[in-house]
């Protein structure tokens, strides 16, 4: 992918609006799943190891500038790390992807935080569009 990095979001990046506001020569390529990870709630979106769980998300092409502004707006390197793992595409290749996962100091801060409601919606909806696995439900509780 000749000056492209592909990019695997699993959050709010979800919504294309959402990234591309970010990183505006992003380029939608392919739903993928992240094996040996689960999703976690820490206030917002977050990747932990996790051998046999995986979490399902979208690829993006991104230009190196485009990974620079996502690098801001992510908070990296101090709130999230960023690292290359390889993501499952639907016709079972693997691509080599960029991730990020909230750094051990964040996740301790913002560990068994919520989502917030409208943060919630916007992943859902993401999720929606791209005909993945919506790991966005609310699981709700009876009192």
């Amino acid at each position: 992918m000749n000056g492209l990095y592909a990019y695997f979001a699993y959050g709010s990046n979800l919504l294309p609006e959402r990234l591309f506001q970010r990183c505006p020569t992003a380029v939608p390529y392919a739903p993928a799943i992240l094996p040996n990870y689960r999703l976690t709630e820490r206030l917002y979106a977050d990747v932990d190891y996790a051998p046999g769980e995986q979490v399902h998300g979208f690829v993006y092409l991104l230009r190196a500038h485009d990974v620079a502004r996502l690098d801001r707006y992510e908070g990296y390197p101090q709130i999230y790390r960023r690292y290359t793992v390889d993501v499952i595409l639907d016709d079972g290749t693997e691509l080599p992807a960029l991730i990020y996962e909230m750094t051990p100091k964040t996740k301790e801060i913002r560990n068994r935080l919520p989502y917030p409601e409208e943060y919630r919606k916007i992943c859902r909806e993401g999720a929606n569009l791209h005909r993945i696995k919506n790991h966005f439900i609310r699981n709700r509780r009876r009192k």
